[in-house]
């Protein structure tokens, strides 16, 4: 008997445990996909480290002729126990040229390694590793080659000096010291016959050639004291400020696990709230058993039993689907990264035994109230006719509302927990597509340019070769300047053309000497960037840093830094802070008129052209693809594209957030139906009612999809007032990881985000319920006294 009411109940309520059961099989794809995803992001950079043979701290410099003296610094260093050291040959996207064009276009320098004399491991895209190339065949790392469309069995050659060298490419790799987003140097892997090739060129070897360090040492910034006088330093830094270069990519993987979270959090509460639902409303099936004979203990073991298999064949189905979610949720993060996680297996099993008991809990819990009821209840419905207090704070009397407006109204405020459950749901998942949305709109926008420590211009061109030639000494950044101001009046666009440079210079404060990059343009004033703190710098000797270089120099406001230019050394007073992402926000500004040499310079941002007649946008755009095929460039960009372009994860985190709304919406259909269905079910003898004192199939619809539309506005408005409060609470965080360490200037595509994605929320969901409430057709008002 026992099996027979089991297998009865299965099949009488075929819709209920379908419901229930794509609930337990999402609850057990979260869970898994959640937990292993937090493993593989948490530890991610630790192991994708590990893997490439990372070191405590990585130098990249300019040589002359093979010179190598920071090895023989590092060699007699007591503070460093190891080293390894690359050569590398340094190259311009101009330098990377097919039969029609460039190979791609990138904006800083691309290095070319002998595959065989690098000191750390390579991964093509399956994660394996890169040990040989033939020759003639090359692997590019980073993130730029696929976007620039660069497809495997593309031809081209590497040419510097005199040396035109024909490559192919046989594929991608994944760089960890310089593939993250925020670094942008594209490797290219050759053969060692191949690179041999190009060092036997005497201009290659003046010009364009350099090391890679890899260090092993404990005390970082003892090193960076014994360093500080060293010239030609491109880069220079330690573990952390490596792994703070993939913070866009956390920013992704971070943004992912609050999502994979709230929805683990969203199916495990419509999943207690639906089998406490179900069976507090089989009052008449608890009353009959009990009125045959069966023990309380014997009914709740025929719901446990019922539940537990459902739980089994949903944790099994989740977690082989939790495997490829898991894959597609990580797949814009992997793409740069190694992110590994060697007990995946063990983690998502464990995780879906923990739905499964976590199930039986919720079940054992929610049929403690079968020992309230008793056989007498199968025959009242469930109610005892008592009550103590109002139902509903409305009255009819007093409504202005239709007699279906009221109804629907009335119903959801006398079920406050009910609907207030299915209020949160609409909440959260509105709330994470809308924080979603402000986020990417934000990134997209041209309003985080005064967090690059730049100021607004009409166009901004970035030209790494030319930038390679000012480095090299070749040329100065006025000639520079003057060359592109001069080629756009040859095209009639005349404009003002500069130039933001970078340069690593020695600081000597209260906790020691340090090399920090310094910001400078001699053709804008210091008054045109924002501070945070203090007045802007007035005088050459005066200078504005970051909120991390003062702690780091242990100099606040009004104190005095030692800075090394050249050979001479210089007293500068620090007048304000400010904030950038650029290093992450270590950087320091001087005074315009500051004296520098451009030899100095080790990078630089885009050129900047303002144009003298002042164009309106669209002029400015046509401009645009001019200078695109003037300069054969693609990277040339208005403000809104240069700050996309600079910050590299609006469209991944756009793509997200539709994946978002996908998993939302799923989510929402399957609650208003399991809810409207447990409605009707709960509610067919007051339907029945309605319909004997005249109410139409369409009012008995129009109320029950009513009650879905008040909770689904409910919860919009609740996730619009608390946007704000949710996206500063959540990005804060992470953008002040990158550097921003005051208020983020959020960007607000009204109809987009208060709009679009909450009109797609409601009609979902009124289309769902509506669907689902076409089902109270079939009753009858004869169903009244039904007990069936």
């Amino acid at each position: 008997m026992f099996w027979r009411i089991l297998k009865k109940d299965l099949k009488r309520k075929k819709t209920m445990n379908v419901i229930i059961l794509l609930f337990v099989i999402l609850c057990s794809m979260f869970a898994a996909a959640s937990v292993n995803n937090i493993v593989a992001v948490v530890g991610g950079l630790d192991y994708y480290f590990e893997k490439a043979g990372i070191s405590d701290y990585h130098i990249i410099d300019r040589s002359t002729d093979g010179e190598d003296t920071i090895s023989e610094i590092l060699e007699h260093s007591e503070t460093v126990s190891d080293y390894r050291t690359e050569n590398v040959v340094y190259a311009s996207c101009d330098n990377l040229k097919k039969e029609n064009g460039k190979l791609m276009d990138f904006t800083n320098i691309a290095l070319v390694c002998d595959i065989g004399d690098t000191k750390q491991n390579f991964f093509d895209m399956n994660n394996e590793a890169v040990t040989e190339v033939e020759q003639g065949k090359v692997y590019i790392t980073g993130s730029i080659p696929k976007r620039e469309g660069v497809k495997t069995g593309d031809r081209f050659y590497v040419e510097l000096g005199s040396t035109k060298l024909p490559l192919e490419v046989a594929g991608f790799a994944k760089d960890a010291l310089l593939g993250s987003e925020m670094m942008g140097n594209p490797r290219l892997l050759i053969n060692h016959a191949d690179f041999e090739t190009l060092m036997d060129d005497e201009t290659i070897r003046t010009y364009n050639c350099g090391h890679v360090y890899y260090i092993s040492t404990d005390q970082v910034t003892a090193l960076e004291s014994e360093l500080n006088e060293q010239k030609g330093l491109l880069f220079s830094g330690g573990t952390d400020l490596i792994k703070m270069t993939y913070v866009m990519n956390m920013l992704v993987a971070v943004i992912i696990l609050v999502i994979s979270a709230g929805m683990l959090i969203v199916s495990f509460v419509v999943l207690r709230f639906t089998i406490k639902f179900t069976i507090s409303e089989e009052f008449r099936e608890i009353g009959v058993m009990k009125a045959i004979g069966l023990k309380n203990s014997s009914i709740r073991v025929l719901y446990l039993v019922k539940y537990s298999g459902i739980a089994l064949v949903g944790a099994v189905i989740g977690y082989f689907g939790s495997v490829p979610f898991g894959n597609m949720l990580l797949e814009s993060v992997s793409e740069n990264m190694v992110l590994g996680n060697d007990n995946s297996t063990m983690i998502g099993i464990i995780c879906c035994i923990a739905v499964v008991l976590i199930i039986m809990l919720f079940g054992w819990g929610s049929t403690g109230k079968i020992k309230k009821l008793s056989p007498i209840d199968a025959v009242r419905s469930g109610q005892t006719g008592e009550r103590f207090k109002k139902r509903s704070i409305m009255a009819l009397g007093k409504s202005r509302l239709g007699s279906t407006g009221f109804l629907a109204l009335n119903d959801v405020t006398s079920e406050p927990k009910q609907y207030g459950i299915l209020t949160a749901v609409f909440a959260i998942c509105t709330a994470l597509v809308m924080i979603l949305a402000v986020t990417a709109n934000t990134l997209d926008s041209g309003c985080m340019l005064y967090l690059l420590s730049m100021t607004e211009s009409d166009v901004y061109l970035t030209d790494s070769s030319r930038a390679m030639e000012i480095i090299a000494g070749t040329k100065t950044i006025c000639e520079t300047e003057d060359e592109i101001a001069d080629i756009l009046a040859e095209n009639d666009m005349p404009g003002n053309v500069y130039l933001e440079g970078w340069y690593k210079l020695p600081v000597t404060a209260k906790n020691g000497s340090f090399q920090i990059n310094f910001l400078k343009c001699a053709d804008t004033v210091t008054t045109d960037y924002d501070y945070t703190d203090g007045s802007a710098p007035m005088k050459p000797d005066e200078i504005a840093v970051t909120k991390q270089i003062s702690k780091k120099l242990g100099a606040e406001i009004g104190d005095r830094v030692t800075v090394k230019i050249g050979s001479e050394e210089r007293e500068f007073i620090i007048t304000a802070y400010f904030q950038c992402f650029n290093n992450l926000g270590e950087a320091i500004r001087f005074h315009q008129d500051v004296e520098i040499a451009d030899t100095l310079m080790t990078s630089s941002f885009s050129y900047q052209i303002t144009f003298d007649d002042h164009p309106d946008k669209a002029v400015i755009e046509e401009r645009i693809e001019k200078l695109k095929d003037i300069f054969d460039n693609q990277n040339i960009f208005d403000t809104k594209g240069f700050v996309k372009d600079c910050m590299g994860v609006g469209d991944t985190i756009a793509a997200v957030k539709n994946l978002v709304l996908m998993l939302s919406l799923i989510i929402i259909i399957l609650l208003a139906v399991l809810m409207e269905r447990s409605f009707i079910s709960k509610e067919r003898a007051e339907i029945a009612l309605m319909k004997a004192i005249g109410f139409g199939n369409t009012s008995v619809i129009a109320h029950h999809t009513m009650r879905f539309g008040i909770t689904v506005l409910t919860g919009i408005v609740a996730a619009s007032v608390l946007l704000m409060p949710l996206t500063k609470l959540i990005m804060d965080p992470i953008f002040g990881m990158m550097g921003a360490v005051g208020s983020i200037d959020y960007q607000f595509g009204v109809l987009e985000i208060f709009g679009l994605y909450p009109a797609i929320i409601f009609c979902v969901t009124i289309l769902s319920a509506a669907l689902t409430a076409l089902y109270t057709r079939i009753i009858k008002p004869s169903d009244t006294a039904s007990i069936e």
